[in-house]
């Protein structure tokens, strides 16, 4: 057995199910919610400050920036090796909604839903706290181990999760130039993902004019004008031929709402707003301009109620770029051998429909993956929830990447 065989079993030795579970019911209970100021939530930027940044110093770890928008980056490791592995954490998760104590960490048998022994319910432990709590668990054992790290470790905790787009990962990134060679990030159900589709978001906006609705002649109804819109653009659009692995572009109207909110009254302005998901190669500026263009063809057509012409304006909105890899990337199969050295199988490959981060890091030339503990079919759901035995086992394969690329 080598010198780094023996490292690993003594690094995984010290990663136990009691441990997960008990650090997994921890960032559980300590809020940290999506809400309409988005990143600029206070509770975000107070997990990071107590769930997180004090856990990283009790391991040892001194090397930690913060950036304006509070998100962190840690690092340690000599860098001498040329070698370095960025892992990606998030702060934010859904709102509350209607979760029976969506922070309560309770514990509960996996039995009933399917999964492995003990689960743990609070909100985000799905999607963000299951992957932060493996990977804190597998860094906490390579720094307990004390063996060298020649190569570089970057962690990232981020105030995003929730907003659908890439500013806090790029805020950060360009705020320190970090840089790795390859990045894992979110939550899998401990599957790899080896890519996804991208997205951008376009509010069209009709202007008309308000009146009582008992007089719908003397107004200019933008509702009425905003169905026009959704007609023009959801029958006029094509789009490019499926992806063999990411499947199809698609286009939903995801968000409608008109003003001023009062009753009997002709409404003066309807917000509708489009989801476009982008396929590799798609250019999200094309994309938008050629929905646009189909918007702005109601431009100026006359309300049939009353003659008036409505008015339309756009907005690019938020906008996440697709990402894939190749199963003989260097992160796939460095996550694989981690996989068949810590739990004696490779993990399952897999495409997602959901747009993250990994798209920009790619992007920047970072290669980037998803791999992790959580559980998709119960995110945004009542039962929210994490499989405590496969955070535990996503800890050991963090840290089995770690020894055999860094040491």
């Amino acid at each position: 057995m080598s010198d780094q065989d023996d490292q690993l079993k003594a690094l995984t030795a010290l990663i136990a199910t009691d441990q997960a579970r008990s650090l997994l019911v921890e960032l559980a209970r300590v809020p940290s919610p999506l809400t309409e100021l988005m990143e600029a939530e206070p509770k975000l930027r107070e997990f990071i400050d107590t769930a997180v940044e004090p856990r990283l110093r009790d391991m040892g770890i001194t090397e930690i920036k913060r950036d304006s928008m509070g998100n962190l980056l840690a690092t340690c490791g000599a860098n001498q090796s040329g070698r370095s592995i960025m892992l990606v954490t998030n702060a934010m998760n859904q709102p509350p909604a209607t979760m029976p104590n969506p922070y309560g960490g309770e514990v509960r048998d996996g039995a009933a839903y399917g999964l492995p022994g003990e689960v743990v319910l609070s909100k985000g432990v799905s999607e963000q706290k299951a992957p932060l709590a493996a990977i804190l668990l597998a860094m906490r054992s390579v720094m307990a181990c004390a063996a060298p790290l020649k190569g570089q470790l970057v962690f990232l905790c981020c105030v995003s999760g929730e907003t659908g787009r890439h500013d806090a990962i790029r805020s950060i990134l360009e705020a320190t130039g970090a840089r790795a060679e390859i990045a894992i990030l979110n939550g899998t159900g401990n599957r790899i993902s080896l890519g996804n589709r991208g997205r951008v978001d376009l509010t069209a906006t009709v202007h008309g004019s308000p009146a009582h609705s008992s007089r719908p002649a003397t107004g200019c109804n933008a509702i009425t004008g905003a169905f026009e819109v959704i007609r023009a653009v959801t029958g006029g659009l094509q789009l490019p031929p499926s992806h063999p692995d990411l499947g199809a572009a698609t286009l939903a109207v995801n968000h409608i709402r008109s003003f001023p909110d009062s009753t009997h009254t002709i409404q003066d302005r309807c917000e509708i707003t489009f989801d476009r998901r982008l396929l590799p190669g798609e250019d999200p500026d094309a994309a938008v301009a050629a929905l646009a263009a189909l918007a702005k063809t109601v431009d100026g057509v006359a309300d049939p109620a009353s003659g008036k012409p409505w008015r339309v304006e756009f907005v690019k909105g938020a906008f996440m770029y697709p990402s894939l890899v190749a199963e003989s990337s260097d992160v796939v199969r460095a996550l694989c051998r981690a996989s068949q050295s810590a739990l004696g199988t490779a993990p399952q490959m897999i495409y997602q429909s959901n747009a993250f981060d990994q798209g920009y890091l790619n992007h920047i030339g970072i290669e980037a993956c998803t791999y992790g503990p959580g559980e998709d079919k119960y995110a945004h759901t009542d039962l929210d929830m994490a499989s405590v035995d496969r955070t535990r086992d996503a800890a050991k394969v963090y840290a089995a990447l770690i020894t055999q690329r860094l040491m």
